[in-house]
């Protein structure tokens, strides 16, 4: 499938996620289809965003989850929060979405690991903009090496 349409990701998205909404009380879905494909879900302590996008650096597309708290202009990526959780290795979370099929395995992957990381991420001190500019950019020269021996809680 070479293009997938704003309304068949949208409803992808809120099949997968819709336990923002019943579980969390997040607002949404909200979509956007302005720049890249979307969708967005808020709450008093947390945005997140869904978005389908044409990769620079691989053919096809990709998958993107980014959470921020709704006032700071920072957006941690999905997969740098899991490493940073110690759930598992960053390059675990799934980002493919060159066919229907593989969007779909990636929205399930990244629901599940936004799933484990909502406890953490409502704490008033999980996304502190001190703490968390190192995950908020995928663009670092050089990214930081991982302390030896880390334990992985689900890798």
């Amino acid at each position: 499938m070479k293009h997938i349409e704003l309304a068949v990701f949208v409803a992808e998205v809120g099949q997968r996620f819709e336990f923002l909404v019943d579980s969390y009380g997040m607002e949404g879905p909200e979509s956007s289809g302005l720049l890249l494909p979307a969708v967005y879900y808020r709450c008093p302590e947390l945005r997140v965003a869904v978005f389908l996008s044409q990769g620079r650096d691989q053919p096809g597309r990709s998958i993107e989850v980014l959470v921020s708290p709704p006032a700071a202009r920072i957006s941690c990526r999905l997969p740098g929060l899991v490493e940073a959780a110690r759930f598992a290795p960053a390059h675990h979370v799934g980002w493919k979405a060159h066919t229907m099929t593989a969007m779909q395995h990636t929205l399930d992957d990244n629901a599940t690991w936004l799933g484990r990381l909502m406890p953490l991420l409502l704490r008033p001190e999980a996304l502190d903009p001190a703490r968390t500019v190192d995950l908020a950019s995928s663009r670092t020269p050089r990214p930081k090496r991982r302390p030896p021996n880390i334990k992985w809680k689900y890798a």
